[in-house]
Formats: structure tokens, sequence, C-alpha cells
């Protein structure tokens, strides 16, 4: 289990694999909360969960959706979202909550609103191909993309208001024990893409794992603001790049991690643009 600790807040995501026996899955959680405590009122909570996971199972090639919204009366609450298949993970938090004193410092009420999403994916890469023999020295880079934002102020001194978001990613050679790991806080790192390399052998076995969390908690005392947002549904996006052309990137799932293999949708419109131009000279010409 990879244990990510990011301010405050503890993740484990589990990326239950044992070699020889699984081979590859995607998994996801979230979770949405919401309290309330008024005067002589009856307390009103709510706790949502909703989670997804498919251990050697086609599924986990298909974007999976997670969705949960926690409200109470006063107007509070949160939202998590997480979407996530092998290779591509996004995730969506937010809270808010009102504060619980009036002007003469009376306690009206307090409470909180907390959302947190999460997920992995795991799969096994057989170093081949390229027409190389077995015990060639060969290296696979990871490149590990990102995208998103947090609100502002994103920590207040006591945890009253708290937004956070954190990725991982590692490969590892199962038969050297080799590996390389890569921890990104969004607190401390920006966005964009980052790259790793690990040297292995043609006839090694990779595996190849990926993490995603954002978090999101105000409770009724925050001074620095009524609300906050991890948005990182803009997705974690993970692939490789083989030092020799040709060697394998598709894994035991099916999905094939070659950097680049799929065009982006801004590449899917120029593309299309360019082919509708191609038809229109060809008219003419005709």
């Amino acid at each position: 289990m990879n244990l990510l600790k990011l301010s405050g807040f503890a993740l484990a995501i589990a990326v239950p694999l044992a070699a020889g026996a699984q081979s590859y899955g995607a998994y996801g959680n979230v979770n949405a909360t919401s309290t309330l405590i008024l005067p002589d009122q009856p307390r009103e909570d709510f706790n949502l969960v909703d989670s997804f996971g498919f251990t050697d199972n086609p599924q986990a090639l298909l974007p999976h959706s997670l969705s949960r919204t926690a409200e109470v009366s006063n107007g509070g609450g949160a939202t998590a979202l997480f979407k996530g298949s092998v290779g591509s993970l996004k995730a969506y938090s937010s809270a808010n909550f009102g504060y619980g004193f009036d002007a003469l410092g009376h306690g009206l009420f307090s409470g909180y609103g907390s959302g947190s999403a999460q997920g992995s994916f795991a799969d096994l890469v057989v170093v081949s191909g390229a027409g190389l023999a077995l015990g060639t020295p060969v290296s696979y880079r990871v490149d590990f993309s990102i995208d998103g934002s947090l609100s502002s102020p994103s920590f207040e001194m006591g945890g009253f208001l708290e937004v956070n978001a954190g990725a991982s990613t590692t490969l590892r050679d199962q038969q050297s024990g080799q590996e390389i790991r890569f921890d990104w806080d969004a607190r401390k790192q920006a966005t964009g893409l980052y790259s790793l390399s690990l040297a292995t052998q043609v006839g090694h076995t990779l595996q190849f794992t990926g993490s995603l969390y954002t978090s999101a908690y105000v409770s009724y005392y925050a001074q620095l603001g009524r609300s906050a947002e991890a948005d990182f549904y803009h997705s974690a996006l993970y692939s490789l790049a083989p030092s020799v052309a040709g060697l394998n990137t598709v894994g035991a799932s099916g999905h094939d991690f070659l950097a680049g293999n799929v065009p982006e949708p801004a590449s899917w419109s120029l593309f299309g643009s360019g082919l509708l131009a191609l038809l229109w000279l060809q008219r003419r010409r005709s």
C-alpha cells in the first residue's frame, strides 16, 4: 500500500497487485461530508461515499465516474468527483460553510463541510520487442502530466480551512527491484509535465502505478474564507517512452502507455480541420 501524506490529510491508495497473481486494475473513491449543529435542534449529519474497483477486469480500461454531494440546511456542504481508468485520473473536491457567530460573537451554530476524491491504477508492462535479445540494457521514461488549481487561501492555522491535492507515479522493475517514484504536492509544485527514467533490460517486467488525490475542508470557525476548491478534473495522465523505438508499451490490461500515441482533443480538432480542407481542395481539382 502506498501512503501519501498531504499537509494533515493522510491518503492511503491501495494498488492491490501481487506478482504472479494480479496484473492490472483501476480504483476510485469519493467522500462528501457535511455536519450542522444548531442549538435545541436535531443534529444534521450527512456522510456520502461511493467507490469502484476493478482488478484484472477489462472494465479498468473504461473511464468510470463517481459523484457525491452532501448539503445541510444552512447552505453548507461538500462535493467530491472522480473519474479514472488505467493511465488517466481526474479528481475534484469542494467545501463551503457559513460563519457560526453573529456580530456580537454569539454562537449560532457549528459544523463543517468536507470533500475528498482519490483513485489509482496499476499495470504490468513486459520489456520486449524491437528485435532485441533477452538481457539487452534499455530504459523507459515515465511522463506524468497534471493540470488543475487550488483555491486561495489553501490553509488556515488550526486547520479550520484546508484544500490540497497530490499525485504520485511509480515504475518498478520486478526482477531487479529497482524503481523510480515521483510524489507531487499541489501546494509546493507547479502543474505541468514531469519526467523520470528507469534502467531495465529486455525480458524484465515493469509495474507501473499512478494515484491522484484532492481534498477540501471548511469549518464554521474559519476566518480566511467560506469556501475551498481543489479542481484537478483536467486529469493526470501517465505515459511511457522507451529508449528504443518498437519496445513494448502495452500493459497487461491492453492499454498502450506510449507517450503521445493518442491525440489530445485539440489535436483531433486540427486533424479534422485539415482533413476538411484536403477534401475541399480535391473537389475543386476534380
